[in-house]
């Protein structure tokens, strides 16, 4: 299988995540930033990392971005430069443009001009944040779209064990368990493992669900 290439436009931090992941699953990436420093500071991990102005059409062809697979706009402060060099990557027949977008006011904008996806990292993390000062024993919480979240969540110490099967989360609770990580090891839960206390437990579902699930987890207490 051929591995896909990337371009990410925009080194911040939510860029260089993207280039971090992008590489450790073995893609192609050519990074893009206008500030020369931050260029500098990602050249030592990326060869291929670049000085450029993404509103510069003939910039950007120079470097190859017409060739790549898919393209990351990381950067969302500056939206007259965002808007513009969506327009290009769509004028270059890019199939995958991802925009990061911290303003909804934009997104549906975003689309038309050729967008295929849309991130909204500042709302996500907001929402992140608020689920897990609501609830102390989330210890991450992805929102996967309007209705479905990811919720990893710490099992109280004093859990009394169960096997999954009796514990019954998808017919019980509508919600799906998928990992499980012990002691600094993760394995994906089959029905004759057991839950165990002070594991940490990645479940689907709705919000409403995962939150009485977690409910009902953590208030089986040993005696």
């Amino acid at each position: 299988m051929a591995k896909k290439s990337f371009a990410v436009i925009g080194l911040g931090q939510f860029g260089q995540a993207v280039v971090e992941e992008l590489l450790a699953n073995g893609a192609d990436v050519i990074a893009i930033d206008n500030k020369e420093e931050v260029v500098k500071k990602m050249s030592k991990y990326l060869s291929t990392t670049f000085i450029a102005d993404s509103t510069n059409e003939k910039a950007l062809q120079e470097l190859g971005i017409k060739d790549v697979d898919g393209a990351i706009v990381a950067f969302g402060e500056n939206k007259e430069a965002s808007i513009l060099t969506t327009v290009i990557l769509h004028q270059f027949g890019i199939k995958q443009i991802i925009v990061r977008v911290d303003d909804d006011y934009y997104t549906s904008i975003m689309k038309k001009l050729g967008a295929t996806e849309i991130v909204t990292p500042q709302k996500a993390a907001g929402q992140a944040l608020a689920n897990r000062l609501g609830n102390d024993d989330y210890k991450d919480f992805y929102k996967l779209d309007d209705k479905y979240s990811v919720v990893s969540i710490f099992v109280n110490p004093s859990f009394v064990p169960i096997t999954v099967v009796d514990l019954n989360p998808k017919i019980k609770f509508g919600v799906s368990l998928v990992l499980v990580k012990r002691k600094g090891k993760s394995f994906i839960p089959g029905g004759n493992d057991s839950i165990l206390p002070e594991d940490t437990i990645f479940v689907v579902g709705t919000t409403k669900d995962i939150r009485s699930f977690r409910t009902e987890l953590n208030g089986k207490k040993g005696k």
